[in-house]
């Protein structure tokens, strides 16, 4: 028998009542990364985002800000939160100071409470206690950074106009430090938000937000190297790819991305628009207004997994798998090479079409040869990223495609970021045969690096597969091949591969960035 929840956040009366039965992915959001609305998480809900933003110009990958936070909803009213950004790049604001590194990092803790929902209105108060990291020559403390403290009110305030259609207002406060090494800095900035939601079909959300600070001396970095003022927005597309997960696509100027630091905004002179994507997951969901949040779109037809397709879920040697690992299931490779390569991949499947990733690798030695150089070469560097499944030939699709964003670094400082994305997809021909086709793009330094890669997978016997794939990359090098062959030990999680190729690594941006002369390696698998 059905049952349903007494009024809580998002159950609204009279334009609202169409959304009455959605995940909290498919509500109306609590916030577009710092910039709070009126709606609350349902009670027991856990709500995490973790996402990248770059500008096109600048050295490394421009100026690129790592973030994530955490919102866990404790009562219908009352919610917590989690949240840190890293930014480690020259800020690029015109003066010399600014060509130099800075290391701005921000993280804390915040509360968030719901005041009214009533009849399309909603209102909250939230407010944030946070650190603040600045270590470069622009505040003259390069490697002698300190913490200091800061924090925000906001009062989001949000208004259904349609079934479709909510605008918002969010006043608010940051207070940041007045200097930092003595140096100026922003100190307490005042602001008026505003934004609106636009959410046309279950699961597809656009959204705009701007915020307008007054009565400071700036919120941003002159080309000179002071502060002046200029208002701090947001653009973006969330799509649900299943209940539980979403992914979204945003522009933004803004450059902190906790509550505090949200009204700074990139220097006017480092190209100052971002463009950034963000993987968004409820691992659990709360209480729900229906009697069963499914994990799939696809959920009255999800089928045991096969042993066949538990191996198709690892992919090829440098292209990657169009499908994701069965929920629950991890994957743990180590391999070796010569050259002193070495690279170890983690991955992990919290939920249906959702893979999380961990690569750590040690690029060759050697020459590349391409335009493009290797931007770790004989260092151990580190991506981090997932993967979500958007169609799947098992039921019912084409072909099966996934869309794969990784972000990394190497350890040894001055540090150099890397951004990749790909787009791999499979068609299985038959069950011993299969094709691959994944598009690649990959940002570092002033590089940007697209790709274009084939395989073939081929079964002769039940354990046995043979691999062959080729990769074209726009950086005028040679065209990326690799050869070789997968033995399952059948009955266990183990298996293994032996092979040759021309990349430099064997996943991420290595997979674009062709070797001189051929490397040949050993990869040992555990998938449970």
């Amino acid at each position: 028998m059905a049952t349903t929840r007494p009024a809580v956040a998002q159950v609204l009366e009279g334009p609202g009542a169409l959304f009455l039965d959605q995940t909290p992915i498919e509500m109306m959001a609590s916030n577009y990364s710092s910039f709070e609305t009126g709606y609350l998480l349902p009670k027991g809900a856990v709500y995490l985002q973790f996402g990248s933003d770059q500008t096109l110009g600048g050295e490394a990958t421009g100026t690129q800000v790592y973030e994530g936070r955490a919102d866990w909803a404790i009562t219908d009213r009352f919610q917590v939160s989690a949240f840190g950004h890293v930014f480690d790049d020259p800020p690029q604001c015109g003066t010399a100071l600014c060509d130099e590194n800075l290391t701005f990092l921000a993280g804390g803790g915040g509360v968030k409470y719901g005041l009214i929902d009533s009849y399309g209105l909603n209102m909250a108060v939230s407010g944030s206690l946070e650190g603040v990291f600045l270590s470069g020559d622009l505040y003259q403390n390069d490697a002698n950074g300190e913490w200091d403290l800061a924090g925000s009110l906001q009062l989001p305030v949000s208004l259904t106009v349609t079934d479709s259609l909510r605008f918002h207002v969010t006043p608010g406060v940051s207070f940041l430090p007045d200097s930092i090494n003595g140096q100026p800095y922003f100190g307490t900035v005042p602001y008026i938000g505003a934004g609106l939601t636009w959410q046309p079909i279950t699961g597809l959300q656009s959204y705009a937000t701007v915020m307008l600070p007054y009565a400071t001396d700036g919120n941003t970095l002159s080309s000179s190297g002071g502060l002046e003022t200029t208002p701090v927005w947001m653009a973006g597309m969330k799509l649900a790819v299943t209940p539980k997960a979403a992914v979204d696509i945003f522009a933004t100027n803004g450059w902190g991305m906790t509550p505090a630091t949200s009204i700074i905004a990139f220097p006017p002179k480092s190209d100052d628009i971002a463009y950034g994507i963000r993987l968004s997951y409820t691992p659990f969901v709360g209480e729900a207004t229906r009697d069963v949040y499914f994990d799939s779109y696809r959920a009255d037809m999800l089928s045991p997994v096969t042993e066949l397709e538990l191996q198709q879920q690892i992919g090829g040697i440098t292209l990657n798998s169009a499908d994701t690992l069965t929920p629950g299931r991890i994957l743990v490779e180590a391999g070796m090479g010569d050259r002193d390569f070495a690279d170890i991949h983690l991955a992990f499947s919290p939920d249906q079409d959702l893979q999380l990733d961990a690569y750590f690798t040690q690029y060759p030695a050697g020459g590349a040869a391409g335009s493009a150089q290797s931007p770790w070469n004989d260092e151990w560097s580190y991506m981090f990223g997932g993967k979500l499944r958007l169609m799947d030939q098992k039921y019912g699709d084409l072909f099966s495609l996934s869309g794969q964003v990784l972000a990394g670094r190497d350890f040894n400082k001055p540090t150099v970021g890397v951004l990749y994305g790909a787009l791999p997809a499979s068609l299985a021909l038959s069950e011993k045969a299969s094709v691959t086709l994944e598009s690649k793009f990959a940002a570092y330094h002033t590089e940007r690096i697209w790709g274009i890669g084939g395989g073939v997978s081929v079964r002769p016997f039940r354990d046995l597969e043979l691999l062959g794939e080729v990769t074209a990359v726009s950086d005028d090098g040679d065209t990326i091949w690799s050869a070789g062959a997968r033995y399952d030990l059948h009955g266990t999680p183990f298996s293994a591969d032996v092979y040759a190729t021309n990349a430099t690594g064997l996943h991420g941006l290595g997979t674009m960035l062709a070797q001189d002369e051929p490397r040949y390696g050993l990869t040992l698998r555990f998938a449970y």
